[in-house]
């Protein structure tokens, strides 16, 4: 089966250093979601990596500061769900620019890397994929989003 074309995170613009900025860890509350932290300043943008649509948002405003009580995540969430069965779950954003429900497009703008708090340096987004198949699928396919094509800016 042939993958479907993917988009590295970030546009092209930023001069950004590919990862492995991170090694490959498991995300948090999400068994069987393997990531990357694609490291980029606050602001960057952040796009779609493969067609899917939202199927879920969560997390807080960032801009009120750290993690609040209760969360153990900083900034807004957003999940996509491939027609596949593949789910992506990205976290750290500064804002989000989609809605629960809509259809995405791979280099679609989603929204922004949230700047952290009190650690500039630290900004990044956490991107993790879990695949229908299993661990190996979703390590797989993290690390082929890592060496994706890098699209320009997106129109504003």
């Amino acid at each position: 089966m042939t993958q479907p074309p993917l988009c590295y995170p970030h546009p092209a613009g930023h001069h950004l250093n590919r990862p492995p900025n991170s090694d490959i860890h498991p995300t948090a509350g999400l068994t069987g979601n393997w990531a990357l932290d694609f490291m980029a300043p606050g602001g960057t943008p952040f796009l779609c990596p493969q067609d899917s649509y939202v199927s879920r948002v969560s997390g807080h405003d960032p801009s009120l500061g750290e993690v609040p009580p209760g969360s153990s995540i900083f900034g807004w969430n957003i999940y996509l769900q491939t027609s596949g069965g593949v789910i992506y779950f990205a976290t750290h954003l500064g804002d989000r620019t989609c809605k629960v429900g809509q259809h995405v497009k791979r280099g679609d703008l989603l929204g922004h890397v949230g700047h952290w708090p009190n650690d500039e340096p630290r900004s990044h987004t956490h991107l993790g994929v879990t695949h229908p198949m299993g661990k190996q699928a979703s390590v797989a396919r993290i690390e082929a989003v890592a060496q994706a094509v890098m699209l320009p800016f997106p129109p504003l």
